[in-house]
C-alpha cells in the first residue's frame, strides 16, 4: 500500500495535470526518486515506470527534455519546477522575462530558454550567439571570476599581514607606497622577485593546459576540470551540485566586482582599502 501511494505521489507530481486544482509541485526530492539508477538524469524508461501512460510520457518528455538527448537532467528538471511556478514563457525564468522586457536582451537569444546555471538574461550586446558560444563564454566567466576570488581574498590579506611579517622575518616590506597592494596602478611590482612571476605563468599555463585537453562533449559543463580534492561536489546529489555550481558563479561575479573596486579605491584615495574601510577588515583583530 505504501508503494501505491507513493506511485500516486509522483504521478501527481509529474503528469501535469490541466487542472490546477489536481496539479502538484515538482520538488527536488522527487527527482532523486524518479532517478531509479542515479545517473543524475530521469530517462524514459523510467517515467514510463512510474506513469504507465506512454503518451503522457512522451508529453512530458516533449516539455522538459530541452536538449533533445531523451532525458531530463536537473537542470531541465529545475526549469519544469520554475515552469510550473512562473509559467513557460522563458522556461519560467523571471529575470530572463524582465531582461527582455527591458531591452537588456533579445528575444531570440539563446539566454532566452536556457538551462545554464546563473542565466539572468543579461546580454545587450548579444555576445553569446548560440550554445557554444555561450559555454565558451561561461568557461571564461569562471576562470575570471576563480581569479577574482582568491585576488579578492589576497589584496587585503597582504595589506594586513605584509608589515607584520616582514618585521617578525626581519625581511624588506613589499607593499606599495602607503601600505598598498602591488599593482599595475599602485606600483610596486619591481620589488617582487621575477621567479615569483614565473612561477605564476608555469602554474598558469599547466592548469590552462589541462583545461585545453579535457574533452568538449554535448553535455560538458563549462569549468568543470575535475579538481575536487576535498570532494565538496563529488558524489553529492544533482540539487546540491546545482546550488554549489549557482554559488561559485554568484562569488565569483562579486568577487570581480570587488577587485574591480579595491583597485579604484586606492586609485582615487591613494589609501589602502584596509585603511578606508576598516570596518571590513579590522575588526576581526
Amino acid at each position: 500500500r505504501a508503494g501505491a501511494m507513493a506511485k500516486r505521489a509522483a504521478v501527481c507530481g509529474l503528469s501535469m495535470q490541466a487542472s490546477t486544482a489536481e496539479k502538484s509541485v515538482l520538488t527536488p526530492e522527487l527527482f532523486g526518486k524518479l532517478d531509479k539508477d542515479g545517473s543524475g538524469t530521469i530517462d524514459i524508461n523510467e517515467l514510463k515506470g512510474v506513469l504507465g501512460n506512454t503518451q503522457e510520457v512522451q508529453a512530458l518528455m516533449a516539455r522538459g527534455d530541452l536538449d533533445g538527448n531523451g532525458e531530463i537532467d536537473y537542470a531541465e528538471y529545475e526549469r519544469m519546477m520554475n515552469m510550473d511556478k512562473f509559467s513557460d514563457e522563458q522556461g519560467g525564468n523571471l529575470y530572463v522575462r524582465n531582461a527582455i522586457k527591458f531591452g537588456l536582451l533579445k528575444p531570440d537569444s539563446v539566454l532566452s530558454d536556457c538551462v545554464m546555471v546563473g542565466d539572468k538574461g543579461f546580454d545587450p550586446l548579444n555576445c553569446a550567439t548560440n550554445t557554444a558560444v555561450l559555454k565558451q563564454y561561461r568557461e571564461a566567466e569562471l576562470k575570471h571570476g576563480r581569479l577574482a576570488m582568491l585576488a579578492a581574498a589576497g589584496w587585503p590579506v597582504s595589506e594586513l599581514l605584509q608589515p607584520y611579517l616582514s618585521k617578525m622575518i626581519g625581511a624588506p616590506d613589499l607593499l606599495a607606497a602607503g601600505e598598498k597592494a602591488p599593482s599595475v596602478i599602485n606600483g610596486g611590482l619591481d620589488n617582487i622577485n621575477p621567479l615569483f612571476f614565473m612561477g605564476i605563468i608555469v602554474f598558469s599555463a599547466t592548469i590552462e593546459s589541462v583545461a585545453l585537453k579535457t574533452a568538449r562533449s554535448a553535455d560538458y559543463t563549462p569549468g568543470d576540470l575535475g579538481f575536487d580534492p576535498l570532494r565538496l561536489y563529488t558524489g553529492k546529489s544533482e540539487p546540491v551540485k546545482r546550488d554549489l555550481e549557482l554559488k561559485e558563479l554568484n562569488n565569483g561575479r562579486l568577487a570581480m566586482l570587488a577587485i574591480t573596486a579595491y583597485a579604484m579605491e586606492e586609485f582615487l584615495t591613494k589609501a589602502s582599502v584596509i585603511s578606508d574601510t576598516p570596518f571590513l577588515f579590522k575588526s576581526f583583530l
